[in-house]
């Protein structure tokens, strides 16, 4: 063995470096310098070196020859592909997160992940979980794409719930901050790419005023939004400030006149991707719908005349796919159904359909679930429009159904509360008679107060009573946030003459004696919390008033109360109440609840019952939501008999089913309708048989409402791609272990510093194998500091803390706060990408032997047959329209030749690779060659699927490409065009300031068409497919 020989070390043939001229040691017990190609340098045993040959020696004659590397190996091969790709066959935020496992909440990042738009629509009815698929979504860009900044915007109400979800449950460390905060935050990104955050606005705060006004005329500093405007605007020509951009209660951006849309417009420009979340209605003949799809995705649904007319195109692809999950179908009538298809202008020149026409399936595959729902996915990755829009409903979720008790509870008046009920509704009715809806509808509100509670309301009124406080019951109530909503401008009488009725008709002392719905409560709750003593009661109301009185009066009888309302801190109130030991009310409003998880309560009371039917829906969505442990949630309804209310809750409410299931797509259309009859009801003097007429008219016209809204709502399939197998892909991950796991990382860390930085010490703490002491040497600490630095990524570790010897650290992959003194070693933990960037720099695979023995024990179950199998690993890499990576797995059992399907191929690798040993008797219990035979015939395999694999990915990366290169071109026509008329009305305008602006907008448009040109260019670069299909690892594992 001479200076400047390659040598590797026998017991670990992946530690290759170069022989130096120094030696050391005695002639018996010789020890050479050896240079390893990590850059470490260390004296090693001659006699455990052996010389490496400079032909390339591959895994069948590794095998062949029985030269086998170790259990370590395997382990650190698949766990630096995992951690260093973006395998799109693992599920990076699969069991990261404080959340339980529901396979339907990660349909949306597989969805996510399947779009060319980094847009998506989440449109899950209420209580689903849309926060929780956000942070999933935010989760898995974290790990795939190095994801640094996320922004949030929410109404005001949900900001702190926000801050809340994202650190409790995703270990996202958010700040909330108004429109000057967000745009210092932007342009310092703008400075700097690597900047990170993750902020919360609210959508009232960032709204946008007119663009006359984003910059100053009169020498005054323009408002923190108008800036902010101005500077998203100006950063549209530029790249991304935001990796992703979240909109809660997006529905608030349907209306293009509003200034919530154009902040929404601004937003998405300089954003990356975008998620919006809304409960609000799935309609296809909706122009709200088209507004939110072209917000995702302008380039792909520019315009609304348009949108109809690609679903009518679309049309005959939606049926064949329902038709194939019909399991009704032959292969005949599949063909002719696909001609159909064909003849589609959107699909004439489609390569996937001609594909499927050349290759149809059979009579037995049609007869196949499992065949059935792959062909549904093809047919959906065919379909342009399924990826824009994610929508999940409570029936079809069977992990979740909750059975609701609904009682009514009517209280019989007093003589003195009729009276008082009487008088004020004439004088209410008085001034809304002769005034139209847009504005009389307030005028119901002392009314709808007066239903709530009367002793509060005589009481207000008794006092100073406040035009704001009849808008916050108007809001509470019903629920309207229209930036034009009229205010009335006659209140001054009527609160001047509810002043006088509750003066001289009854003192508010007087109705508090006799308050008959006060006592019904009293009587119900002392009833349940005999049965149930510990239970937590959740009880609303749309007043104020009514929650203040009901918190005295409670509390004057022993109850224990939390009263929740706008303004308050409503987490640290919530969680009072849910630790608080025994019975114990939350009386709450809903704004102040909306976006609440508060479902270790099962009972809800409705001490009064708005009647917009989606406000009703948010409330009992509070208990019956992800997390509900009981089978069975009760609903107690309050009205006073004899009333509007309860002829409005009897003949329209209850008969239409509002509160023993969520109508979800219907509720916003049902409340437009509810509050116009309340309002008629009011602004005239009907009698009773005209009062039930004019209800039975409403019911009818909503009953139609209603089968049309089922109707739309079954043709959205066509903007919906097929769950099910996205559902069976997830739960699949979960069994085979397709996500990171702390041991995992244990392992890839430690050894990875075993292997290349001699010194470093990881000493297990006890009987946890998770936790750690840990000391880096000083070369290690040398390497991970000035890698920190590259990455600006200094501070965030404390294993670089100056006079720290050890730090404690824990291996664990789930967001949560770490013990004192203890670092969290996560996926996205700096240390991991250090280590994963120095194995890419070194070399795939280098440092790893790539040909493993392994031995599983019998006490690990892969459900297999004992014996020995030979595994082979591949990585597929396919670059286009957008980039694809996946390991695939192939395996056969020896003795019997059985090939094993991937999936138990990948399952019994993942065994082997987590839980295997060093197999130590391959040379007495294997016959290599015919190990290296069965190999051959692994690859042969691989290699045959990996042709069909990028046979499919290229057919669909090319009408992909076609697609986006013709909606870009139509997009920036329209732009020019938009441009042009601009530049013209300047030019026209005789204005001198506006003129001198022609040369700045000539700029951006030629700016825009640089960016859209050399889009379109890199797109045509990526009609080849880049495909790859590379070698990973193999080997024999022995199951025992």
């Amino acid at each position: 063995m001479q200076p400047g020989d390659r040598v590797r070390v026998i017991a670990n043939p992946g530690r290759v470096g170069m022989v130096g001229n120094e030696i050391d040691g005695s002639p018996a017990r010789r020890r050479v310098l050896v240079q390893f190609l990590d850059g470490s340098e260390e004296f090693v045993l001659a006699a455990s070196l052996e010389k490496v040959g400079h032909e390339s020696v591959g895994p069948y004659e590794r095998i062949r020859s029985g030269r086998f590397g170790r259990a370590s190996d395997l382990r650190g091969l698949i766990t630096h592909f995992r951690l260093s790709g973006k395998l799109a066959n693992l599920i990076y935020s699969l069991n990261t997160t404080n959340t339980e496992f529901l396979a339907y909440q990660f349909k949306p990042v597989l969805q996510y992940l399947e779009t060319t738009s980094h847009g998506l629509l989440i449109a899950d009815e209420v209580g689903l979980g849309k926060t929780i698929e956000a942070g999933l979504i935010w989760t898995e860009l974290r790990a795939r794409e190095d994801a640094r900044r996320l922004l949030v915007v929410c109404p005001a109400m949900l900001c702190e719930k926000w801050r809340d979800e994202l650190r409790n449950r995703f270990g996202v460390g958010a700040e909330i901050v108004n429109a000057g905060e967000l745009l210092k935050r932007l342009k310092d990104a703008d400075r700097d790419p690597r900047a990170t955050f993750a902020l919360i606005a609210s959508v009232q705060g960032l709204r946008p005023p007119s663009s006359s006004q984003w910059e100053s005329r009169d020498g005054s500093t323009p408002r923190a939004s108008a800036q902010l405007a101005a500077f998203l605007d100006a950063a549209k020509v530029k790249e991304p400030l935001l990796d992703l951009t979240i909109v809660d209660e997006a529905h608030y951006l349907r209306n293009p006149e509003t200034r919530a849309h154009r902040l929404g417009e601004l937003l998405r420009t300089t954003s990356m991707g975008m998620l919006m979340l809304s409960a609000t209605p799935i309609q296809l003949g909706s122009s709200d719908l088209f507004t939110l799809v072209n917000l995702l995705d302008a380039e792909g649904f520019p315009y609304e005349r348009s949108f109809t007319q690609l679903l009518e195109w679309n049309a005959p692809l939606v049926r064949l796919r329902d038709k194939v999950l019909s399991q009704r179908m032959s292969c005949t009538q599949f063909m002719e159904e696909l001609d159909a298809v064909a003849g589609a202008p959107l699909l004439q020149d489609s390569r996937q359909v001609k594909y499927l026409q050349s290759h149809p399936p059979t009579d037995a595959e049609l007869a196949s679930s499992g065949r059935r729902s792959e062909l549904a996915d093809q047919l959906d990755r065919v379909n342009p429009l399924s990826k824009i829009v994610t929508r999940t409903l409570k029936r079809d979720v069977q992990e979740n159904r909750i059975e609701r008790s609904v009682s009514i509870i009517r209280v019989k008046m007093a003589p003195v509360e009729e009276r008082f009920y009487d008088e004020v509704t004439g004088r209410v009715r008085e001034y809304c008679a002769g005034r139209d809806m847009s504005e009389g509808f307030m005028l119901t509100i002392p009314q709808r107060q007066m239903s709530s509670c009367m002793a509060a309301a005589s009481r207000e009124w008794a006092g100073k009573i406040r035009a704001d406080n009849l808008d916050e019951t108007a809001y509470e109530a019903y629920g309207d946030a229209d930036d034009d909503a009229q205010k009335p401008k006659t209140l001054g009488p009527l609160l001047q003459q509810l002043a006088i009725i509750a003066h001289t008709s009854a003192e508010a002392s007087h109705l508090e004696a006799v308050d008959t719905k006060f006592d019904e409560l009293r009587a119900h709750l002392e009833r349940y919390w005999n049965g149930n003593p510990d239970a937590k009661v959740i009880l609303f109301s749309f007043y104020r008033g009514t929650l203040a009185y009901l918190e005295r009066r409670l509390g004057s009888h022993g109850y224990k109360c939390f009263k929740l309302h706008g303004g308050d801190d409503k987490q640290a109130i919530i969680n009072a109440f849910r630790d608080h030991s025994g019975a114990a009310i939350l009386l709450s409003s809903e704004v102040a609840s909306e976006g609440v998880d508060l479902q270790f309560s099962s009972l809800l009371i409705n001490y009064d019952l708005p009647w917009n039917p989606a406000r009703i829906e948010q409330r009992i969505g509070r208990i019956d939501r992800i997390g509900q442990k009981q089978p069975k949630i009760l609903i107690w309804n309050f009205v006073h008999s004899d009333t509007i209310d309860e002829r409005i809750h009897d003949r329209l409410l209850t008969r239409l089913g509002i509160f023993k299931r969520a109508l979800g797509t219907l509720e916003d259309v049902l409340g437009r309708e509810i509050r116009t009859l309340a309002y008629s009801l009011l602004s005239h003097r009907l009698s009773a048989k005209d009062e039930i007429r004019r209800m039975e008219q409403t019911e009818l016209a909503l009953a139609n409402r209603e089968r049309q809204q089922e109707r739309l709502e079954q043709e959205a399939t066509s903007l919906i791609a097929h769950g099910t197998l996205i559902q069976d892909k997830v739960r699949a991950a979960r069994e085979l272990g397709r996500f990171i796991r702390g041991i995992d990382l244990r392992h890839y860390v430690v050894d990875f510093f075993d292997r290349h930085y001699p010194g470093c010490r990881f000493v297990q703490m006890g009987d946890d194998p998770l936790t750690f002491n840990a000391y880096l040497s000083t070369a290690a600490r040398s390497d991970l500091e000035a890698f920190l630095a590259g990455d600006r990524s200094l501070g965030t570790t404390h294993l670089l803390r100056a006079g720290e010897r050890d730090a404690r650290i824990r291996f664990d992959n789930t967001a949560g706060t770490a013990q004192p003194h203890e670092e969290r070693i996560t996926q996205t933990h700096p240390l991991l990408k250090f280590i994963t960037e120095q194995v890419r720099l070194a070399g795939t695979g280098v440092g790893y032997q790539t040909v493993s023995a392994t031995e599983l024990s019998a006490g690990v179950d892969v459900s297999l047959p004992r014996g020995i199998y030979v595994y082979a690993i591949a990585r597929w890499s396919i670059t286009g329209a957008r980039t694809m990576e996946r390991l695939e797995f192939s395996a056969r059992h020896v003795e019997s030749g059985d090939s094993l399907e991937a999936d138990d191929a990948e399952r019994l690798a993942n065994a082997a690779a987590l839980s295997g040993r060093d197999w130590l008797s391959t040379h007495n219990m294997l016959d290599v060659a015919q190990a290296a035979d069965v190999y051959e015939l692994l690859q042969e395999d691989l290699d045959d699927r990996f042709e069909r694999f990028s046979a499919l990915a290229e057919m669909e990366n090319l009408d992909r490409i076609d697609q986006m290169v013709s909606s870009l071109s139509d997009h920036l026509r329209n732009e020019q065009g938009r441009f042009n008329e601009r530049i013209q009305t300047y030019r026209l305008s005789n204005d001198e300031n506006k003129i001198r602006l022609i040369p700045a907008e000539r700029g951006r448009l030629k700016r825009l068409e640089a960016r859209f040109e050399e889009r379109i260019a890199q797109l045509d670069l990526r009609r080849k497919l880049d495909k790859q299909n590379n070698f990973v690892s193999a080997g024999v594992i022995h199951v025992s």
